[in-house]
C-alpha cells in the first residue's frame, strides 16, 4: 500500500508541475484539489502541515530572494507567480511521500537537491516561463549551491517535527 501513496504522490506532484510551468495560475484550483485530495487521502497530520507551510515559506522567500536580486525574472509579473508559490505548496507535500527515500541519507538529500532542483528552473526557462539572468551554466550552479544545502534543511525540518510529535504524543 506504501508503494501506492508514493506513486500516487508522485504523480500529483508531476501532473501540478506540468500544468502550473505549461498553464500557469488557471491551473492553481486544479493543484489545489490535486494537494487537498492528498491531505484527505493519506490522513496528513497537524506536524506534516506546519512541514508543508515551512518547506513552502522557505521555498518562496527564496525565489523571492532570486528575484530580488535579479537572477530570476519572470514574464508578466514583478513579483513571485502565484502558480509559482502554488508550486513550492505542491513540492512541500513530496518531503514525506514520493521523497520519503531520502530521509536516511543527507548525501542522496544533498546530490538529488543539487543535480534535479536547478534542472526544474532550467526546463522553466526553456518553456519561457522564467528568464535567467545569468548564464544557464552559472545558473545551475548558484541553484545547485543553494538547493544542496537547503534539501538538507527540508528534511532536517521533518525530522525535527516527527520526533517533536513523538515526544508530545509519549508525554501524555
Amino acid at each position: 500500500m506504501k508503494v501506492k501513496y508514493t506513486l500516487w504522490n508522485l504523480v500529483m506532484f508531476n501532473v501540478a508541475w506540468f500544468g502550473l510551468v505549461f498553464i500557469g495560475n488557471l491551473f492553481i484550483p486544479i493543484a489545489a484539489i490535486l494537494l487537498g485530495a492528498q491531505l484527505w487521502f493519506f490522513q496528513t497530520t497537524k506536524n506534516e502541515i506546519i512541514l508543508i507551510c515551512l518547506v513552502a515559506t522557505i521555498g518562496i522567500w527564496l525565489d523571492f530572494a532570486l528575484i530580488s536580486t535579479g537572477v530570476f525574472i519572470f514574464p508578466d509579473t514583478d513579483g513571485i507567480p502565484f502558480w509559482l508559490i502554488t508550486l513550492w505548496i505542491v513540492f512541500a507535500g513530496t518531503i514525506r511521500h514520493s521523497l520519503a527515500f531520502l530521509a536516511n541519507s543527507k548525501i542522496m538529500q544533498f546530490f538529488i537537491g543539487a543535480i534535479f532542483a536547478p534542472l526544474s528552473y532550467l526546463a522553466g526557462a526553456k518553456l519561457s516561463v522564467l528568464y535567467l539572468v545569468p548564464s544557464w551554466g552559472l545558473s545551475y550552479l548558484l541553484l545547485a549551491g543553494l538547493w544542496g544545502p537547503l534539501m538538507l534543511v527540508f528534511f532536517g525540518l521533518s525530522h525535527w517535527l516527527q520526533v517533536e510529535d513523538k515526544c508530545h504524543v509519549s508525554s501524555l
